[in-house]
């Protein structure tokens, strides 16, 4: 049995690239407001390794996008009701406090399907710790959850792959408020929160191929990219709690077509025994786009294996 996105790829390409298994798709995201509990609470932070040397440092430049527009926070912009949201124009900069105590801010955004974001959440003093959620509230819950979690004073990054057009809110907090609700916040709680289009330059794969790398940070995503001539059967795997030398990485891994501007898959377990994750059916002739993140919250090992199987 299809799961709901493999049902629409069906649709889409008559050539079915489907989820092997059904099970934990992490793709649906909370269509509820997002001051509650449910906006993306179970991922990972922004904490662990800085530098992997791999993907991410060759993906990093500017989207030639000139000076970002500097903007200011107003309240009520805390979701209640739903339309109490500002809206953030991005690439930009905004400037808010997490004033009063257990305060959210939430922004709309909107960023297009294959374009690859960075977000920087910066505290302009030593008291907020920074909490960045950016989500999905469309009810088709068609991307997953983006995470970041920092202590007080750190300033934190998340990277986001788009695959998907939806309805974007970004959402900031004490992390201190999440879960526990410790009701911190005040006029000293201030922040930056910085949007920055990059320009996508993932690493080539041959298929088949597999090719060892670890993840920078809990809250960043390492890109890939193959080419195929023709109709291909092939499987994508990402080992990591299966290795010889188990890392910790709790991968999710996703596909997107450059040559269609289309999603094909996502998975976040390839079984209910194991969290490494994979995707496998045939894919006709183009490019592709493999997307690498962590859904977890231990960043002591998040090196992995990335293979491409043909079938």
């Amino acid at each position: 049995m299809l799961t709901r996105r493999a049902m629409r790829l069906v649709s889409f390409l008559a050539l079915p690239f489907v989820f092997v298994f059904a099970c934990s798709d992490s793709t649906t995201a909370s269509s509820s407001s997002p001051s509650g509990e449910d906006a993306g609470t179970d991922a990972g932070g922004g904490g662990g390794k800085t530098d992997s040397g791999d993907v991410l440092e060759d993906a990093g430049a500017d989207a030639d996008e000139g000076p970002l527009p500097q903007q200011t926070e107003m309240e009520p912009n805390d979701g209640t009701p739903a339309t109490a949201v500002n809206a953030m124009t991005i690439p930009g900069i905004m400037s808010g406090t997490i004033d009063p105590a257990k305060d959210v801010d939430i922004f709309s955004i909107d960023p297009a399907a294959g374009e690859f974001w960075e977000w920087t959440l910066a505290p302009t003093g030593s008291s907020l710790a920074p909490h960045l959620t950016v989500f999905d509230s469309a009810p088709s819950n068609e991307n997953p959850n983006h995470v970041a979690i920092g202590t007080a004073g750190q300033t934190i990054k998340l990277q986001q792959f788009v695959l998907n057009a939806g309805k974007f809110l970004a959402v900031v907090r004490d992390a201190r408020n999440v879960g526990a609700d410790a009701g911190v916040g005040g006029a000293g709680f201030g922040y930056s929160l910085t949007a920055r289009k990059k320009t996508v330059t993932p690493t080539t794969l041959a298929v088949p191929s597999t090719k060892s790398a670890t993840l920078p940070s809990l809250s960043s995503v390492d890109l890939y990219t193959f080419t195929l001539s023709a109709s291909t059967g092939l499987d994508v795997y990402v080992h990591a709690a299966d290795k010889a030398a188990p890392s910790t990485l709790d991968s999710r891994l996703s596909l997107f077509s450059t040559t269609m501007k289309k999603d094909i898959g996502t998975n976040d377990d390839a079984s209910s025994s194991t969290t490494d994750s994979q995707l496998g059916g045939t894919l006709p002739a183009g490019t592709y786009v493999v997307i690498v993140e962590d859904e977890g919250t231990d960043a002591s090992d998040l090196s992995y294996d990335v293979e491409i199987k043909l079938r």
